[in-house]
């Protein structure tokens, strides 16, 4: 089978810093170690809002995703584009920040997570992902979009001077396009745990973990933020790898963390399904979310949280 088309593509990553003590998440664009790819200049992949590229750099093999749709019939700017990857990117950054703490606390609580007893880690990870922008290392040099970024040289020159400085946040940085890439993670099967609204309860270890987890951040994130759509791609192996959560949403007070937050009605949508709580969530001493009919609470029978 002949190779696709691909394109030689400069960019430029975004440094990322995580507070490891409250799990603040930020992004700085940067115009140091630009790095060399090839990237494909037709998606294999979409999803409902982004289209998937295949990405080699140094040997590599990665995906890259771009945003193609953010619910509107209008094509996303280049803006909303990096809005969207920078609050998905925080997003993936604070779970990744909530499941350390889940299984520390998981650990001094004796509790049993899926896969703890064969995996040399707990059952998920967050996946590794970076932000990164097209660019040209010469910043005299005319700078051209990759065909896969779906943008014409006129739509850069069309910006508006205010837009190009808020995107450029450095001179030597080109207003182009944000790509959220990730490493390509070969023969994996995917498994959706929750969707934007919809929030199952699960018997199996995989699944009630999830549902455990889901409680753990709502209650350590103080009531104020709920995991959403929720899916890993799961390993064939899955004895020596764990499960990679990608693609995360999340409904926050604010309503302002991306594409699918649906706010307060987000939260309370999560808290009315989380009725019948995993026997784990009362092991970890977790506070029960509803009360019962009758007026006990759930986590007083000792099977639910």
């Amino acid at each position: 089978t002949p190779a696709p088309p691909a394109t030689q593509v400069v960019f430029f990553f975004a440094k990322h810093s995580s507070d490891a003590k409250t799990g603040e998440q930020s992004f700085t664009w940067t115009a140091e170690n630009p790095v060399s790819g090839v990237l494909t200049d037709v998606s294999f992949n979409k999803g409902k809002s982004k289209l998937v590229f295949r990405l080699t750099i140094n040997g590599v093999a990665y995906v890259a995703k771009r945003c193609y749709s953010l619910g509107g019939e209008s094509k996303v700017s280049i803006l909303a584009n990096r809005d969207q990857f920078t609050k998905e990117g925080i997003t993936l950054g604070r779970t990744n920040f909530f499941l350390k703490n889940f299984k520390q606390e998981c650990d001094s609580e004796g509790i049993e997570i899926s896969g703890k007893l064969t995996l040399p880690l707990l059952a998920f990870d967050v996946t590794d992902f970076a932000l990164v922008r097209e660019g040209t290392v010469n910043s005299t040099e005319s700078f051209i979009p990759s065909p896969a970024s779906g943008l014409a040289p006129s739509e850069y020159s069309d910006l508006l001077e205010v837009e190009k400085a808020e995107l450029a946040a450095d001179s030597n940085i080109l207003s182009s396009i944000t790509w959220l890439i990730e490493r390509e993670r070969g023969d994996v099967q995917l498994r959706k745990y929750s969707g934007t609204l919809d929030h199952p309860s699960y018997s199996d270890k995989q699944g009630a973990t999830i549902n455990l987890f889901q409680h753990y951040v709502y209650l350590f994130s103080r009531k104020t933020l709920v995991l959403a759509d929720i899916q890993a791609s799961e390993s064939q192996d899955k004895h020596s790898h764990p499960s990679i959560l990608f693609d995360l949403m999340s409904h926050t007070i604010n309503g302002e963390s991306g594409a699918g937050d649906h706010g307060e009605q987000g939260i309370k949508s999560f808290v009315d399904q989380h009725n019948i709580c995993v026997q784990k969530c009362a092991q970890m001493g977790l506070e029960a979310l509803r009360e019962r009919e009758d007026g006990e609470s759930e986590d007083e029978e000792g099977t639910s949280g």
